[in-house]
C-alpha cells in the first residue's frame, strides 16, 4: 500500500512538473520563431543595402526600416493607420505575436510630420527596443548618436536627447506636427526639460525628429524611454 502511495505521489509531482512546463516551453519555441523571423528578414534587407521594397511586397503595411549601428536594433517598421496598435501585438505576417513588431505612430506621415514616432516592445535581453535601455548610460548614448530609417530613401538622424519620462507628465506622443515655430521650439524646450543626457544642437524648425519610445521596466508602467534623434541635414520648410 505504502508503495502504491509513494509511486502515486511521484507520477503525481512529475505530472504537476510537465505541466508547469508547458508555458515554459511554448514561451521558447515563440521566442525562437519570433528570433529566426527577424534574422531572415534583417539579412534579405542587409543584402539590399537597406532597400525595403522586397519588405513592402510581402506586407504593404511595412513602411520602413530602423537601425542602430553597433546595437541590436535593426527591425522594418510598421503602420496601419486604421488599427493604430495592431503591431503592438502582431509579427511581420500579420499573426498575432507578444513581441509585436515596431510601427510608427498612426498619425505621422514620413514626409510631411515634424516628429516621427515609432514604438516597440522593451523585451528583457535587450530584444526588439529593449537595446534603449542602455541609453541611460551616458558613454553609451555618446557612442550611438546614429539612427538610420529608410523609406523611399535612406534618412540619417542624429540622437540629441534620451528621456525616461512618466507619460502623465510629458505627453510627447501627442506631437506630430507644429502649427509654426513657436509650437515646435516649445516642444523641444519640453525635450530638453525632461533628458538624461543632451548632446549636440537642438533642433531648429524645419528639421525632422525621429523618436523611439518604449517602456521602461525597471522605473515602472507610466514611464518610457524615449531616444530623441533630428534629421542631420535640414529639410528647409
Amino acid at each position: 500500500m505504502k508503495k502504491i502511495i509513494k509511486i502515486s505521489l511521484i507520477l503525481l509531482l512529475v505530472g504537476m512538473a510537465v505541466i508547469a512546463a508547458v508555458p515554459f516551453f511554448k514561451e521558447k519555441r515563440a521566442e525562437r520563431k519570433y528570433e529566426n523571423e527577424f534574422k531572415n528578414i534583417q539579412e534579405s534587407v542587409t543584402e539590399k543595402k537597406s532597400d525595403v521594397n522586397g519588405l513592402v511586397k510581402k506586407n504593404k503595411d511595412c513602411i520602413g526600416y530602423v537601425q542602430i549601428p553597433g546595437t541590436t536594433i535593426s527591425y522594418p517598421v510598421m503602420q496601419t493607420k486604421d488599427k493604430p496598435d495592431f503591431y503592438l501585438n502582431h509579427d511581420f505576417d500579420r499573426n498575432y505575436s507578444f513581441y509585436g513588431t515596431p510601427y510608427l505612430s498612426a498619425y505621422c506621415d514620413v514626409k510631411k510630420s515634424d516628429n516621427l514616432i515609432i514604438y516597440g516592445h522593451n523585451i528583457n535581453g535587450g530584444k526588439m527596443f529593449g537595446a534603449l535601455e542602455k541609453y541611460k548610460d551616458k558613454a553609451f548614448f555618446n557612442k550611438h548618436r546614429k539612427i538610420y530609417f529608410t523609406t523611399d530613401k535612406k534618412r540619417e538622424y542624429e540622437v540629441f536627447a534620451v528621456m525616461s519620462v512618466n507619460i502623465h507628465e510629458f505627453e510627447y506622443w501627442k506631437f506630430v506636427m507644429a502649427r509654426d515655430k513657436k509650437e515646435y521650439d516649445e516642444f523641444v524646450d519640453k525635450v530638453e526639460g525632461h533628458r538624461l543626457w543632451k548632446q549636440g544642437d537642438k533642433p531648429k524648425y524645419g528639421e525632422q525628429m525621429l523618436m523611439l519610445s518604449t517602456c521602461d521596466n525597471v522605473r515602472g508602467d507610466d514611464r518610457r524611454i524615449v531616444v530623441i534623434s533630428k534629421e542631420k541635414y535640414k529639410c528647409p520648410k
